[in-house]
């Protein structure tokens, strides 16, 4: 009887682990890259957020794909809620906070436009769209992290 419980601890004990682990985020390019084993999957992008009268998106500069950008739909009831501990790995979002703002940078805008960009990340859900292309369902400014350079 004691080995079984030593075991469940065990498990127990490495799923715990697991879940705490920060959370890896991934560009634009890569989504869009990988979009059929993303496609439904919650994941935190980085990216330059840039909102118009025309709607939202978060994208780059560009991709070797093509598509650069993934239109943002908001959802506060059933957009996807991050983790309790919503820590993201610091050492690769340095990795692509360092590129992105190398390869996208952000517009320039007249004083007084509600247009704007900033580089942020975003946890959502990638929704492949049925014409190509892919948005990212988030559950609203809540889960908008904005970066900005040391």
């Amino acid at each position: 009887m004691l080995p079984g419980r030593f075991v469940l601890g065990l498990v127990v004990l490495v799923l715990g682990a697991v879940a705490d682990a920060p959370i890896v985020p991934v560009g634009v390019c890569q989504v869009l890259h990988e979009l059929p084993s993303m496609d439904g999957k919650n994941v935190a992008v980085i990216g330059r957020y840039s909102y118009r009268r025309s709607g939202s998106w978060i994208g780059v500069e560009k991709c070797e794909s093509g598509a650069s950008q993934l239109s943002l739909v908001e959802d506060t009831k059933d957009g996807p809620k991050p983790p309790g501990n919503y820590e993201l790995d610091g050492p690769v979002l340095d990795k692509l906070f360092s590129a992105l703002q190398r390869s996208s940078p952000l517009g320039k805008f007249r004083f007084g436009s509600a247009d704007y960009d900033r580089w942020a990340v975003i946890y959502g859900r990638v929704q492949a769209k049925k014409d190509g292309g892919a948005s990212l369902v988030y559950r609203g400014v809540g889960v908008v992290v904005t970066l900005t350079p040391e």
